[in-house]
């Protein structure tokens, strides 16, 4: 992982006729996009998950193999979950459609239906189309049994336009949505190390768990007692049961 840092974290208010600025706007909602906007977010980002609603998961007519799920999932119910999850966070949800990404110094100018917003980095996760990267010079090249334009990364998701990341299918990831998933995640951290460095783990660990190894606790993890841990684990059953 490269721990390059190139962010400005004083960021000045804009007056109320300039773009909406985030850290990380992340295009696409399917199980690699809802991934990386739930770990950006959790790790604090200023985080933007834009979602047309037309994910490829909506295909399946059952989904059988997301860990979790011994009985299988409908693959709507496995996207509203997602949603569901990425919207206990911070992060704002927009369903609207990328249409285009300027370049404007070291900031990106998002297209989204017609108005700007800015970030500093931009993770692809849509499937299958790219075209909106197609004015910054995103390197891409053809998947190989298909017509599908796949972008090309390093290993940690980058592209070769300085800020943009991509991970998921639309880089050749196998199309099982629980390895997207985890794509997501993937990228998602590396992505989060520009920013914080010193980031650690979105952990949540047993009271005194640190201070038994005589360490300080690391940014990103979180210490709870047994009464914390029994109130979300109730909860959390609580949500499920009234999900289903």
């Amino acid at each position: 992982m490269n721990s390059n840092t190139r962010h400005n974290t004083d960021r000045t208010e804009p007056d109320e006729n300039s773009p909406q600025e985030y850290d990380v706007v992340i295009v696409g909602s399917g199980p690699a996009g809802a991934a990386a906007a739930l770990f950006c977010a959790r790790a604090e980002l200023e985080t933007l998950l834009v979602a047309n609603g037309r994910s490829t998961l909506q295909k399946c007519a059952y989904v059988e193999n997301y860990l979790g799920f011994p009985a299988g999932i409908e693959p709507q119910s496995l996207l509203d979950l997602a949603r569901a999850h990425v919207e206990q966070t911070d992060c704002t949800v927009r369903t609207e459609t990328v249409d285009g990404v300027t370049q404007q110094d070291d900031t990106l100018v998002v297209d989204c239906d017609g108005e700007a917003v800015t970030t500093e980095e931009l993770l692809a996760a849509s499937w299958s189309k790219s075209e909106y990267l197609d004015g910054l010079g995103v390197e891409k090249e053809q998947e190989e049994d298909g017509p599908v334009d796949e972008i090309v990364t390093d290993e940690d998701g980058r592209t070769n336009v300085p800020g943009v990341w991509a991970a998921g299918r639309i880089t050749g990831t196998h199309h099982q949505a629980l390895v997207n998933a985890g794509d997501g995640a993937r990228v998602a951290l590396n992505l989060i190390e520009t920013f914080r460095p010193s980031y650690y783990n979105d952990w949540v660990v047993p009271d005194g768990y640190y201070a038994s190894f005589d360490r300080e606790i690391p940014t990103g993890v979180e210490e709870i007692d047994h009464e914390e841990r029994q109130r979300r684990a109730n909860a959390g059953q609580k949500w499920m049961r009234e999900f289903f």
